[in-house]
């Protein structure tokens, strides 16, 4: 597993606290994030990291018992400087159907920090 990957855990493990418990700092899991970061969610709507940072503050413990699972991870590019890696992710929640989508990130390489660049996510069927 390369380091973006690893990336791609880590970071969900720390969205994964933030909405079930409300635990962490979200200003340190906004450090992860390039200042030009930017993202298309599934429903076509386009946010900036601004934007990022007040849906991570809104659901902060917002999602009791929210489980993220992320797998099928594949390293579509990777280059000196960054790599693209596609994934799927599967958000459960008690008493609720799961919701799974499959993502693409855009990651750049920044001396020995990884930064998320860009993220499109889709809906899966």
């Amino acid at each position: 597993m390369n380091g973006y990957m690893q990336e791609v855990i880590d970071l969900h493990i720390l969205i994964e606290a933030t909405f079930a418990k409300a635990e962490g700092r979200i200003e340190t899991m906004l450090e992860r994030f390039h200042p030009d970061f930017s993202m298309i969610a599934p429903t076509g709507d386009q946010w900036s990291l601004e934007e990022l940072a007040a849906l991570f503050n809104q659901r902060a413990g917002s999602q009791p018992g929210l489980t993220i699972g992320v797998s099928d991870m594949e390293t579509l590019a990777e280059w000196s400087e960054g790599a693209v890696i596609r994934y799927q992710e599967t958000h459960r929640i008690p008493d609720q159907s799961e919701r799974k989508r499959i993502s693409t990130a855009l990651f750049s390489l920044e001396g020995e920090r990884v930064l998320w660049r860009h993220l499109h996510e889709t809906w899966a069927a």
